[in-house]
Parts: C-alpha cells; structure tokens; sequence
C-alpha cells in the first residue's frame, strides 16, 4: 500500500511539472524548457537527459532498456521527457535529432508497451507509438 501510495504521488508530482513543460513549449521558451526537462529528468530518474540522448543504441539498451537500476514508471517518466525534447526538435527542424530521438522513444514505449498485463491499456503510449511511426 505504501509502495502505491508513492507511486501516485511520484506521478502526480510529474504531471505538474510536465504541465509547466508544456506550458515553457507553448510560449516558445525554449531556454527554461530545456532547463526543466533536465532537472525533471535528474529528479525522476537520475539521468541527465543529454547523456541519454547521446547514448549510442548498444548503451541505450544496456543501461536504459535492460537497467536493474530504472523502475518501469521511471523509463515511462524518461520516454514522456525525451518525448517531448523530439517535439521540441521537431518544432525547430533539427533531423538528425528526431530521429535519434525517435528510434529511443520507440524502444522505450515498445517496452513499456510489453511490460503491461492483459487487463492493462495506456492510450497515451498507443498515440505516441502511433506518432512516431509517423515520423520519417
């Protein structure tokens, strides 16, 4: 029941500071965005988003995908960030980095995709599964 109750909170507190994210896109300040993405990704997961973002695909799946040290909501709570930073990309035309982007949001998503029971479903995770296969 703790462990819930902790979880919750984790998601709850994520979901504001994704709301300001959002909200530094919407008004095009880029600069603070940018800040808010790494420190969210620094408190949620312990990861500076740029070293992820950088990581080659053989690192990314050692030490994103199949790391003991990542909880299921902390590789969701990194794929909603790096998300985000490939909707930033997107938004000022920057290729290479899409699709860099792309290919770890994809895995990511794809496994957190799997890792859901039968009775479970994430809309969220569909749509962006769906955008990405999108991207070209």
């Amino acid at each position: 029941m703790l462990r819930k109750d902790y979880i919750v909170r984790q998601f709850e507190e994520f979901g504001k500071v994704m709301a300001i994210i959002f909200g530094l896109k919407k008004q095009k300040d880029f600069v603070n965005f940018e800040k808010e993405l790494n420190e969210a990704a620094l408190k949620f997961t312990a990861l500076d988003i740029n070293y992820v973002e950088d990581l080659l695909e053989t690192d990314f799946n050692a030490k994103i995908l199949n790391a003991t040290s990542l909880t299921s909501q902390q590789q969701h709570m990194l794929a909603d960030l790096l998300f985000e930073k490939l909707n930033y990309y997107l938004q000022i035309n920057t290729a290479t980095k899409v699709l860099n982007l792309k290919q770890k949001c994809t895995q990511l998503y794809k496994l957190i995709n799997s890792n859901q029971t039968q009775n479970e479903f994430n809309l969220d995770v569909y749509y962006k599964l769906s955008f990405l296969e999108t991207i070209v």
